[in-house]
């Protein structure tokens, strides 16, 4: 790969490689994983909020906390709720305190939909990684960690 990006832009940077070399990772490791939702009926940003809503319990989560829990900041939550309804994977509810208040609860079809995937996934999660000791995944997990909780870096002025 430094070779192709020398060619093309003439010089390789350190930091544009390990960017190539985590996005090319994040593309293999995230193939399966689409392919084991997709196989059940939910798009990853389904699956998440999905998880969100069964981690909040039978009272439900409102929309903002299952925003709050999504690995993907920019997803719009209030259409992804939309979807999940239309689909019977989840419903809403009126909370009991405050009637203003909406929370969304798994349906039993999504109560089904995630125990499907749960013992699949961490199959798949065990085979990719299968080749790194305990230390190994320790420190991979801290450097991404660390990449994830940065700032976001500002885009060059023009």
């Amino acid at each position: 790969m430094p070779e192709m990006i020398a060619a093309e832009t003439g010089k390789v940077l350190t930091e544009q490689e390990a960017y190539l070399f985590l996005i090319r990772a994040a593309e293999i490791v995230s193939a399966p994983v689409a392919d084991l939702f997709a196989s059940n009926g939910v798009s990853g940003k389904q699956y998440n909020a999905l998880r969100a809503i069964r981690r909040a319990g039978p009272a439900g989560a409102t929309v903002n906390e299952i925003r709050h829990q999504m690995t993907d900041p920019r997803a719009d939550v209030t259409r992804l709720i939309d979807r999940l309804v239309r689909d019977r994977l989840v419903k809403r509810r009126n909370d009991k305190s405050d009637r203003r208040i909406v929370r969304v609860v798994l349906s039993e079809t999504g109560n089904q939909v995630l125990a499907n995937i749960d013992a699949p996934l961490l199959e798949v999660h065990m085979a990719q990684f299968r080749q790194f000791d305990a230390d190994e995944l320790a420190q991979l997990k801290g450097l991404l960690k660390k990449i994830s909780s940065a700032s976001p870096v500002e885009q060059p002025s023009e």
